[in-house]
């Protein structure tokens, strides 16, 4: 059966957010069905054998989550984990397309205690493992104390084995994943022809989940990315994503930069009569 492209389509309901806009979700959607399964682990495989430091970090301490966390995605997926060795959570992220970020509070403030994170969206594991919320949310719109207070209040008040789900989404350069610093797809777009809109354009999708672990009481903060070239989507999904992309406010489009990308946005939306 053919894919619906994208499966989420968070611009229907207009620009990114600075808020968690979370929806509660049953514990069956969580994991399943995984559409970003085949292209994603592959790059994972890829990624784990040659710069594993890059995507893979723990702090001591770490090890009982980490094995709530493996039996978790055990049990969702209803696959075993070939450990070879490996930690806990490293392993469970074979098994699903999304990256697995555990954050526990060992005192006053939740911190990434352990994550495996192959597709970064501008976020560099090395510079957050171990930093608290306040920490790693500071570079966003009302991040520092604003959005980190919220998190931290909803990681508080979630209850244990619930499954909450929210979605963010942008536009890049190329099919990349991985990609913690958005510097060398901005620099690609600036040398692109404008007429090359149709080929350059794709849209970047996350759906972010959490959960909410009833053994150690860490919270699991889980990322699947899915993207898609614009040229592939149908008209009605495209007028939705230019709508969305025409009514962001300035402080939205500077926190994204997606200056570059303006002049290549209204060529495609002229290229399809948009």
């Amino acid at each position: 059966m053919k894919q619906i492209r994208p499966p989420h389509r968070p611009f229907a309901d207009g620009p990114p957010q600075f808020q968690p806009g979370l929806q509660r979700i049953e514990m069956n959607d969580w994991l399943l069905p995984d559409t970003e399964k085949q292209i994603a682990l592959a790059a994972k495989t890829e990624l784990f054998a040659s710069s594993l430091g890059e995507v893979f970090q723990q702090t001591a301490g770490s090890e009982p989550g980490q094995r709530e966390v493996r039996t978790m995605v055990e049990q969702a997926v209803g696959q075993t984990c070939q450990m070879n060795g490996e930690p806990d959570l490293l392993a469970a992220s074979r098994l699903v397309s999304d990256d697995l970020c555990l954050m526990e509070k060992p005192e006053e403030e939740w911190i990434l205690s352990a994550a495996s994170l192959a597709a970064p969206t501008h976020f560099s594991l090395a510079n957050t493992i171990g930093k608290s919320l306040r920490g790693m949310h500071r570079p966003v719109p009302d991040g520092a104390p604003g959005l980190s207070s919220k998190i931290t209040m909803m990681f508080d008040r979630i209850p244990p084995g619930s499954v909450f789900e929210r979605f963010n989404w942008t536009i890049q350069a190329n099919a990349a994943r991985f990609m913690p610093d958005a510097a060398s797809m901005r620099e690609q777009a600036a040398k692109t022809p404008i007429a090359l809109a149709d080929e350059m354009l794709h849209l970047r999708v996350e759906r972010q989940t959490i959960l909410r672990l009833a053994e150690t009481g860490g919270v699991l903060f889980c990322i699947r990315i899915c993207i898609d070239r614009l040229c592939d989507l149908d008209q009605t999904v495209l007028q939705q994503l230019i709508q969305a992309w025409n009514a962001a406010n300035a402080e939205v489009r500077a926190y994204k930069k997606w200056s570059v990308f303006e002049p290549f946005m209204a060529q495609f939306a002229k290229n399809h009569q948009l």
